[in-house]
């Protein structure tokens, strides 16, 4: 797994983080950047995962992490499938970690639909 350096802006709740490489997230390629993710309030377990830019955002549904900690410092992981990054940790300040379901089965289906949206 690899981590990109994250803050929190505790107004509302969100992780800011500098991603230095491309990843996917749910079969949407994003490119390395400053991210922020945020967890849905009325619809739990849904994040919100948008570039500083605006350009780019994509809700995914997340699942409660078997592996809570607290964390020194809130952290995006990534698993990496190939040459390819997947999002497949958020880990927030509070301990409240959640996780992007991925098989390698899923991560060779999103990466169909990354090259079917790139090569239409």
């Amino acid at each position: 797994m690899t981590l990109s350096a994250a803050s929190v802006a505790r107004a509302d709740e969100r992780i800011v983080a500098k991603v230095p490489f491309a990843f996917i997230v749910h079969g949407v390629k994003f490119p390395a950047g400053s991210y922020t993710v945020t967890e849905s309030a009325s619809a739990g377990g849904v994040c919100r995962i948008a570039s500083a830019d605006g350009r780019q955002a994509i809700y995914v549904m997340t699942h409660p992490s078997s592996q809570d900690r607290t964390a020194d410092k809130p952290e995006l992981l990534f698993e990496k499938f190939g040459n390819d990054y997947f999002l497949s940790r958020v880990v927030p300040l509070d301990g409240n970690e959640r996780e992007i379901v991925l098989t390698p089965a899923i991560m060779e289906h999103e990466l169909t639909e990354v090259a079917a949206a790139e090569n239409p």
